[in-house]
């Protein structure tokens, strides 16, 4: 596919060249990821995921292998892949030899994946959706999860203006092909799957991130993001319309 969509290369290209540089010579990101903000989103995305021994688990963007780590570590069979071979020498290390030995790597665009179909129970993806031509992506996603298979990814939202301001004040931290999700696009972009629901974080949680631009802030950080993340909890599970101007979501698919 990518031989006869010179579009597509040529993007591929673009990404695999950021990451190899992001991985190669060590990420620079701005002083509020000091916080691991994205940490909790995660950390809500493998609560999701239950039991998963025995399981066929398919990653999308390893990266530095620190999912791929803990899927393994909870019983999965771990097939994973990325764009960048400098993300796949990463999660070699992360890994060691003995998790290593349990997890198939490999390095391809997810718009042309190598496994047969109906091959995974489920497919696990951490901010790497919104870097791919959705519309291949997710033909490849339905093509290999097996029938009532389930996918779950934590994706950035586009919605929010704040976000959209500093997205576009700091250009250096992202591909030139990277687009955020838009949750009113979902059902179009998801209608080949037979369900999807969505979950959002980080609305009034947003307001802690300013605390590691401030003085002594990120001593405060933990009990602050605590509480505003229990103030999103209660809100949108009331209006759950304010998620559209939330930071992430996570997105559950079921084929």
């Amino acid at each position: 596919m990518t031989q006869s969509d010179p579009s597509l290369s040529a993007r591929l290209e673009r990404e695999a060249r950021f990451h190899d540089a992001k991985y190669g010579e060590g990420e620079k990101t701005p002083r509020h990821y000091a916080t691991a903000p994205t940490q909790y989103v995660y950390e809500r995305m493998r609560d999701m995921l239950g039991d998963l021994r025995g399981r066929r688990v398919l990653e999308y963007g390893c990266g530095e292998g620190w999912i791929t780590r803990d899927l393994a570590r909870m019983g999965a069979a771990v097939s994973a892949f990325d764009i960048s071979p400098q993300a796949l020498e990463k999660t070699r290390d992360v890994l060691g030899p003995e998790l290593a030995g349990r997890c198939q790597l490999g390095v391809m665009p997810a718009e042309t994946l190598v496994y047969p179909a109906d091959s995974f129970d489920l497919a696990v993806g951490f901010a790497i959706i919104h870097h791919l031509d959705l519309p291949r992506a997710l033909a490849e996603l339905h093509r290999v999860l097996k029938p009532g298979g389930v996918a779950y990814f934590a994706e950035p939202l586009a919605t929010n203006p704040a976000i959209q301001l500093y997205r576009r004040l700091t250009p250096q931290f992202r591909t030139a092909d990277e687009r955020p999700l838009v949750l009113a696009e979902l059902p179009q972009l998801l209608s080949a799957f037979s369900r999807f629901e969505h979950r959002e974080y980080y609305l009034t949680a947003l307001g802690a991130l300013l605390l590691a631009y401030v003085p002594g802030g990120m001593r405060l950080f933990p009990s602050f993001s605590r509480t505003l993340h229990r103030v999103d909890r209660a809100w949108l599970d009331r209006m759950p319309s304010l998620g559209r101007w939330a930071w992430y979501s996570i997105i559950r698919i079921v084929k």
